[in-house]
């Protein structure tokens, strides 16, 4: 269906303010087998038969939810990486709720991310961040099988970014870092935040800490000087724990597509730090309330 067809393709096309877009109203790709010599390609095809393997599992009524959602974008990641998807009928959950029927499908997203990174990570791969959002959607619907109840990104076109030269895009995830950073100091501000928000807080100031120190040594060592980042930002106070919460999210999803982008077009020494970063993001968000991301760290249209 063309309203939920992901927008994926070639690098030589048109730029919609700023952005490469690519054509919706082609055909999907049909490719050959995928190459098992490719790690990406034999994950995918294994996370897809772990998708629909899991719809005969007894779940919960949100793990099937979930589970379904997670078919359908899987079918847009075999577009997005010009591989054929061929798929039978889905299996129909049955009643009941028993979470460890979910293991083997968590067992084959975390192969599927480390194969998907280890694909955004080699030098011949063309368009790596879309493998390494891959990856960090992994992350994301494994971090939320147990329960599934995180709200989660309907269907959506998807841009690749904007082209960036090396160095902007390096300091420009620096930016983000420090912006990131210095809103969770705000949102640790709120009233009434009970003591495992309060916990949960620090430990995400410390990994945007990590993140910045680690950005910054990477750009140094790079050749280039980092521009430090400014006392203060824009970011509204907060007055209680629910605003809290939806700061940090927002926070949190604002840097995905600028991480991304730097990934996209940084420094080959900067992707597997950003790699790892974006996967934890995706991870982290719908625990404050935002949305399970389909495609993080690329641009939404």
């Amino acid at each position: 269906m063309l309203s939920r067809r992901v927008l994926l393709g070639a690098a030589a096309l048109a730029s919609v303010t700023g952005c490469g877009v690519f054509p919706g109203m082609q055909e999907p790709r049909i490719a050959p087998p995928p190459d098992p010599s490719v790690p990406g390609h034999a994950a995918l095809e294994s996370l897809q038969r772990a998708i629909s393997e899991a719809g005969s599992a007894t779940l919960t009524r949100a793990q099937a939810d979930l589970r379904g959602w997670a078919a359908d974008v899987n079918r847009d990641q075999f577009e997005a990486t010009s591989l054929a998807f061929t798929s039978g009928a889905s299996p129909t959950p049955r009643a009941g709720a028993t979470p460890t029927d979910l293991q083997p499908l968590s067992l084959a997203l975390g192969e599927a991310q480390k194969a998907f990174t280890t694909q955004a990570l080699d030098a011949t791969t063309a368009r790596p961040l879309v493998w390494a959002s891959m990856a960090a959607w992994c992350a994301g619907v494994a971090a939320q099988l147990p329960e599934a109840l995180g709200a989660r990104e309907p269907a959506r076109g998807v841009l690749l970014p904007a082209p960036q030269e090396p160095e902007v895009a390096a300091q420009a995830a620096l930016d983000a870092a420090s912006a990131s950073l210095y809103g969770l100091q705000v949102a640790a501000g709120a009233p009434g935040l009970t003591e495992q928000e309060t916990t949960a807080l620090r430990e995400r100031r410390t990994f945007w800490s990590s993140l910045r120190g680690d950005l910054s040594g990477l750009i140094r060592e790079d050749g280039a000087t980092p521009t430090p980042a400014p006392p203060w930002y824009q970011v509204e106070r907060v007055g209680d724990p629910a605003a809290a919460r939806a700061l940090v999210a927002r926070l949190q999803a604002t840097a995905l597509p600028v991480l991304g982008r730097s990934l996209a077009h940084g420094p080959a020494e900067l992707r597997p730090v950003l790699a790892e970063a974006l996967a934890d993001i995706a991870a982290d968000v719908p625990r404050w309330g935002g949305l399970l991301e389909r495609w993080p760290g690329l641009p939404s249209t």
